[in-house]
């Protein structure tokens, strides 16, 4: 069982720093309206896929509604919403092409809009839907979910390459080299006890802490931050000994810097898994500890 408990005491501190990164992400997505910027991108997409239909783009940006949605997810700041569902898109939709005329003009409003392909989609919908008013919004609510399902796939990917990057800057700031720790751990029974107290502490209490707000504010963002490093972080440092306090360079060779690196890189990639992932696997192993372990 011990290099089952080393392992456990390992996947806990990638749990933590993962959690760490994540939080971090958070930070960096609700400062920089990245989800805000996604959803202008997938807009401009559909609605301005050429130069003339750029004005398409700024009539829907300045609708009453539009704007609504950007004071209510960014309340301290003019950045664009995070979320907008499908019903909400084919309203703003409907309200910039008819302006304020009826629904009986739809099909000749369609025909004058500025761009080419928005109008070609629309009326392609249009002949689809037999030009029935409510199966035309229908279509028009689901090929905003298929876009926003490509986007929300973009937005992922966009996301796990930063991820990455942040991976990096904690396994570097933290000096957490996944090489060193496992070796930490397994050359001391005491630092390796109190780190799997502290994981079994932890599955069996903090689940909650893996179900993190769809959108949380930069300040929530903020105080989950700081509660995680001064919590968390900073009881498994010590036994640990992750920072750069007790470093000797004088003693490395080029190999120990190689190994190094290649020790970063691990804990960069393994943070890059996320949270849930370490989490499901810790609980898992726990779980299998306690059962192998013999009743006194």
């Amino acid at each position: 069982m011990t290099i089952l408990t080393v392992v456990v005491g390992i996947v806990f501190v990638l749990l933590l720093l993962s959690l760490l990164a994540t939080t971090i992400m958070e930070l960096l997505a609700s400062f920089f309206h990245l989800r805000g910027r996604n959803l202008t991108k997938a807009l401009r997409n559909m609605l301005a896929s050429s130069d003339e239909g750029e004005q398409m783009l700024q009539s829907f940006k300045s609708n009453s509604l539009y704007k609504h949605l950007s004071q209510q997810y960014s309340r301290t700041s003019q950045g664009p919403p995070s979320y907008m569902d499908s019903t909400t898109f084919q309203s703003i939709l409907f309200d910039i092409i008819l302006k304020g005329e009826g629904v009986d003009k739809l099909k000749e409003k369609i025909d004058t809009l500025p761009d080419e392909d928005l109008k070609n989609v629309l009326n392609q919908l249009l002949r689809d839907a037999d030009h029935e008013l409510d199966q035309f919004k229908a279509s028009i609510e689901k090929w905003y979910n298929d876009v926003m399902d490509r986007a929300s796939g973009w937005y992922k990917r966009y996301t796990q390459k930063i991820l990455i990057g942040v991976g990096v800057l904690i396994a570097l700031i933290f000096n957490a080299d996944t090489f060193s720790i496992y070796q930490r751990l397994a050359s001391d029974p005491a630092a390796l006890e109190q780190v799997v107290a502290l994981a079994e502490s932890y599955v069996q209490t903090q689940e909650e802490t893996l179900v993190r707000p769809v959108d949380p504010s930069f300040e929530e963002s903020l105080s989950a931050l700081q509660g995680l490093v001064d919590t968390e972080i900073n009881n498994i440092r010590s036994p640990l000994g992750l920072g750069w306090d007790h470093m000797d360079f004088s003693t490395y060779s080029i190999y120990d810097w190689l190994a190094k690196i290649l020790g970063y890189t691990v804990t960069a990639l393994a943070i890059s898994l996320g949270a849930p992932f370490w989490f499901d696997l810790l609980r898992k192993m726990v779980n299998i500890r306690s059962s192998g372990n013999k009743p006194s």
